[in-house]
C-alpha cells in the first residue's frame, strides 16, 4: 500500500464506520415497537376491566397516567433512534419541524424535553395512587429538582442556540465538514 492510498482507505473506512449506529438505532426501533405493543394491549385490558366494573373511575384515571407514562418511554426511545440516525445515517427523512434534528445538541435539547415531560407524569402518577405510606414530598421534591435543572439546561441551550456572538453553528460550519458520502 502506497502512502497515499492509505490516508484515502482510513478516510473512506471512518466514514463508513458510522453505518454501525444502525445496529443501535434497530435495537432501540425495536424496544419502541415493544414497549409501544405492551401500552397497546395493557390499555386495552384496562380498559375492558373497567367497563366490567372491576375498576373504579379513580383506578382508571391512575392507570390510564400510569400508561401514558410507558407511551412516553416509548417515544423517549423512538425519539432516541430517530436522533441517531438523523446524525450518522440520514439527516434528511422526512418528519415534523420540532422532531427534526440535526446536530448532537438537537438531540439532546429534545431528550430532555420528554425527560421533563416523563418525569412529571410519572410523579403525577405516584401522587393519584399515594396512600400516605411513602415520602411522596422527598420524591417530590427530587423530581422537581431534575426538573428544574433540565429545564435550566434548555434555557442555556436555547441562550447559546440563539446567541449572535456564538463561536460555532451549522450555519458557519466549515464546507466540508457533516458531509455524507
Amino acid at each position: 500500500m502506497t502512502g497515499a492510498k492509505t490516508p484515502r482507505l482510513i478516510r473512506r473506512l471512518v466514514s463508513w464506520s458510522r453505518f454501525i449506529i444502525i445496529v443501535a438505532v434497530v435495537g432501540l426501533f425495536v424496544a419502541f415497537v415493544a414497549l409501544m405493543a405492551s401500552f397497546a394491549v395493557t390499555l386495552v385490558q384496562r380498559i375492558l376491566e373497567a367497563l366490567g366494573g372491576e375498576l373504579s373511575q379513580k383506578e382508571l384515571v391512575s392507570v390510564m397516567v400510569q400508561e401514558a407514562d410507558v407511551a412516553l418511554l416509548a417515544t423517549v426511545v423512538y425519539v432516541i433512534a430517530l436522533g441517531l440516525y438523523s446524525l450518522f445515517v440520514d439527516d434528511d427523512i422526512p418528519m415534523p419541524a420540532w422532531l427534526r434534528i440535526h446536530t448532537l445538541s438537537d438531540l439532546k435539547n429534545l431528550l430532555a424535553s420528554v425527560v421533563v415531560v416523563v418525569l412529571a407524569v410519572l410523579f403525577l402518577g405516584l401522587a393519584l395512587t399515594w396512600d400516605g405510606s411513602d415520602d411522596l414530598l422527598s420524591l417530590g421534591l427530587s423530581v422537581g429538582a431534575v426538573i428544574a435543572s433540565l429545564s435550566f439546561f434548555l434555557w442555556v441551550s436555547h441562550r447559546e442556540a440563539a446567541s449572535p456572538t456564538r463561536n460555532h453553528s451549522p450555519d458557519t460550519a466549515d464546507p466540508g465538514e457533516g458531509e455524507r458520502s
